[in-house]
């Protein structure tokens, strides 16, 4: 018998509450590519050693936002922070 598997919501459809399983100093990386699937940006801090998960979404359902998810080198997330989608920005709002 085959069991489905999980399919992590395209950007567009996640929201606000869609960050809200993830725990500091719980979740891990295979729970974020579990709960949302690979970032659509990866970063490094190399001061702070810390990996950076990025994902997009929808705050409150109108504005394009970036969920950035920091990761320690055991696999652990540290930090989270929110903030606007630049990509999606007019030129010279943020740049």
């Amino acid at each position: 018998m085959l069991t489905a598997c999980a399919v992590a919501p395209p950007s567009w459809q996640r929201g606000n509450d869609s960050f809200r399983p993830v725990q500091l100093g719980v979740t891990t990386q295979a729970d974020l590519l579990r709960l949302y699937g690979p970032p659509d940006d990866r970063t490094y801090l190399p001061l702070r050693d810390l990996t950076v998960w990025s994902y997009r979404y929808k705050e409150s359902g109108v504005w394009d936002s970036m969920m950035h998810i920091m990761v320690d080198r055991q696999g652990v997330v540290r930090e989270t922070m929110s903030g606007p989608d630049l990509e999606k920005e007019e030129r010279g709002f943020f740049r």
